[in-house]
């Protein structure tokens, strides 16, 4: 029997439905919670970022972080989330995957994402889904299905 697997995320949550056949049941299978993508930035940060002097003349400015602190947690999720996905990919669990998630974390995960992932990825959906339940998530999937 074919084995569906759908995830959807954003930022700081994620679900994961599993489906027996295209006409089986859509079921909770496991949920991920990422506090760190909900923090405020200050708390993210333990520090402000130092002062620095120009190279050339007396003024100084701020220095600034190369990346923001709450996109590098969203980032770090994103790879939590594929790797996981991927190791399943890999040993065979699921044949169908869906990806339902806000449209920039779809996007951090499509970047994450290795090709035997995306070879079984059938649909993704851009929208943030994870405060429904299996049933309304499976009406975004009906078409796809």
């Amino acid at each position: 029997m074919e084995m569906i697997w759908v995830l959807v995320a954003d930022k700081s949550k994620a679900k994961l439905y599993k489906m027996k056949g295209r006409v089986g049941e859509l079921t909770l299978d496991h949920e991920w919670v990422h506090p760190a993508s909900r923090q405020h930035e200050q708390e993210l940060t333990s520090d402000l970022p130092g002062r620095a002097f120009d190279s050339v003349g007396d003024g100084r400015h701020a220095m600034s972080q190369e990346v923001d602190p709450k996109d590098h947690e969203a980032e770090l999720f994103a790879q939590e989330l594929i790797t996981e996905m991927e190791k399943a990919a890999t040993s065979g669990l699921f044949s169908r995957f869906y990806m339902i998630a806000s449209p920039q974390f779809l996007g951090l995960l499509r970047k994450k994402m290795g090709a035997s992932l995306r070879d079984l990825v059938v649909d993704e959906v851009a929208k943030n889904l994870t405060a429904m339940d299996a049933s309304e998530v499976r009406e975004y999937l009906s078409g796809a299905l």
